[in-house]
């Protein structure tokens, strides 16, 4: 995600979950045909990691968990349609890879349960 009204629409009107130690916002909407299926942005504040080597590390982590596990969240979601994904992560501290990309598992699967209940839906209008 690169601009701000983006963002900030996402942040305004989209749905959100904690699948700890993230916090996942998310919004359909309908896709131009040079939009991706998804796009994903990832927050980790300042507050709780002063060092920018650390913050960098933990959305190294988060984006490769994401990277890993994407294409499940692609096969399902509907045509004509894209996701915005934001993760924040919420932990004081560093987890390692396996909890993070547990978590991000997790977060997609509560995805796919909100796609497969608004099937008969449009789910993009739901704005």
């Amino acid at each position: 995600m690169c601009h701000k009204a983006g963002f900030e629409a996402l942040l305004a009107s989209g749905q959100s979950f904690v699948s700890y130690p993230l916090r996942v916002v998310y919004r359909f909407y309908a896709r131009d045909e040079k939009d991706a299926p998804a796009r994903v942005a990832i927050s980790v504040s300042k507050k709780r990691f002063k060092r920018a080597v650390k913050r960098n590390r933990v959305k190294r982590l988060v984006r490769e968990g994401y990277r890993l596990n994407k294409q499940t969240l692609y096969s399902a979601i509907p045509e004509g349609k894209t996701i915005d994904i934001l993760f924040i992560y919420l932990q004081d501290d560093i987890f390692e890879f396996h909890k993070i990309e547990k978590a991000i598992t997790g977060a997609i699967k509560k995805i796919l349960v909100y796609i497969e209940k608004d099937n008969g839906r449009n789910i993009a209008d739901s704005d």
